[in-house]
């Protein structure tokens, strides 16, 4: 596939025929207005986790967390228990619609509900696609709840993968919740899950320090060597995290070329560390790891965490962020996502952003970082060449509707936690 140009705005007519982008000239049925707005690609939100949405203002923990490990136990694998369908579609539907408001037109979901795991996936397609977004779906299997329950998880992963045709807009891969949690059987099971399917793994991966210290214990090396010769590590596949890691294991990466997904608001919120061999890899991504669905917040983020830890005379390639992303999804579809070009699917935003200095594509990332764009209004979507939002108004679902209902399975939800 070719490679793809950075998100750009055009000085061109935009036409949307089908389900793609036509040729200008071509006939329209009906003229959107977007002077005084940008027009470009639909973001792409790497890694996430659609089931935390319910979570902010939950109860706190119990006790102290004073590492990774603490935070997992005591607040994401207490949430994660309680889930059900109910508050699972409640938490994934206001996901969605957050997603859809920040021009979010690709999701890509590592999703975990120990007590709710057969047909798990089948409820956040249904939201999704919903509000009218593309997703990438899995479950994170682990071996926290026995074996019955990593199997359970690889199953719910690899059912879903085979159902792409009842989903158009939605794709499925394997899924591992982390190294550290998971058996080598779990692993090697996911990996050849993965082959039979042509696809990849979604796994955390070196996130914190249990990772590195697992694999030392078991295989008597680096957690990257040894998820390598499980052929965990295929171009296919996505890591989240990779903050624990090495120079050998950044060029091990480098040479098998999986994506890996940056989340350095999430890095600084659990005091996990700087993904600092990230600069070296070509194939990253943006995600937030639940935290909500603001990508172009992440991307600031991204920028200045890396400016503070290199110094001010190295400028990061902001624009190589969100390319990575669309990249990504490319991949995952097939088709040229992050394009303006004819023939390229219409996964299309405008944002209301009349630029004070000239705007193109060589000052764009200047005007994302440093100006209003960044905090500007995402006015219309539109994907797969349907419109999804129309003058701030989602077409598939009524926020208010949600919000409301998302607050009574907030409650529900929280009332659970602790049984």
């Amino acid at each position: 596939m070719a490679e793809l140009d950075p998100p750009r705005v055009t000085q061109r007519d935009l036409v949307i025929a089908g389900d793609s982008i036509a040729e200008s000239g071509s006939a329209v049925a009906r003229v959107i207005d977007v002077r005084g707005q940008l027009v470009m690609p639909g973001l792409v939100l790497a890694h996430t986790h659609l089931y935390s949405a319910l979570a902010r203002g939950m109860p706190g923990p119990s006790g102290p967390t004073p590492g990774f490990r603490q935070i997992l136990e005591e607040v994401w694998w207490k949430l994660d228990r309680a889930l059900d369908a109910q508050s699972l579609a409640a938490s994934a539907q206001i996901g969605a619609l957050e997603a859809l408001e920040a021009g979010v037109t690709t999701i890509v979901d590592h999703h975990e509900s120990p007590s709710f795991i057969e047909g798990s996936l089948d409820v956040i397609a249904a939201e999704t696609e919903r509000v009218g977004l593309r997703a990438v779906l899995t479950y994170g299997a682990t071996d926290r709840h026995g074996k019955a329950g990593a199997e359970a998880g690889l199953k719910e992963s690899a059912r879903f993968a085979d159902a792409k045709a009842a989903h158009p807009l939605t794709r499925g891969l394997i899924g591992l919740h982390a190294p550290f949690t998971c058996e080598d059987a779990t692993l090697e099971a996911a990996s050849q899950l993965a082959k039979e399917r042509g696809t990849g793994v979604h796994l955390h991966a070196a996130e914190g320090p249990d990772d590195q210290a697992a694999a030392q214990r078991r295989w008597g090396k680096r957690l990257l060597v040894g998820l390598d010769r499980l052929g965990l590590l295929s171009p296919r596949s996505i890591l989240a995290h990779a903050v624990n890691i090495d120079g050998a294991e950044a060029e091990l990466l480098a040479a098998r070329r999986p994506f890996v997904t940056h989340q350095p608001r999430s890095n600084m919120n659990n005091g996990v560390g700087y993904a600092t061999w990230l600069a070296r890899l070509e194939r990253v991504a943006l995600g937030t790891d639940g935290i909500d669905a603001d990508v172009l917040g992440e991307l600031r983020a991204a920028f200045f965490r890396r400016r503070e830890s290199t110094g001010p005379t190295v400028w990061p390639d902001a624009l190589a962020l969100l390319t990575g992303g669309h990249r990504l999804a490319q991949e995952i579809f097939g088709r040229p996502l992050g394009k303006l070009d004819p023939g390229a699917p219409a996964d299309v935003i405008s944002l209301d952003y009349d630029p004070p200095t000239p705007l193109d594509s060589t000052t764009l990332a200047s005007h994302l970082l440093f100006g209003g764009l960044g905090r500007a209004r995402v006015r219309h979507v539109f994907v797969a060449g349907r419109q999804v939002l129309a003058d701030f108004v989602p077409a598939g679902v009524e926020p208010l509707e949600a919000a409301a209902h998302a607050r009574t399975q907030a409650k529900r939800l929280w009332s659970k936690l602790g049984s």
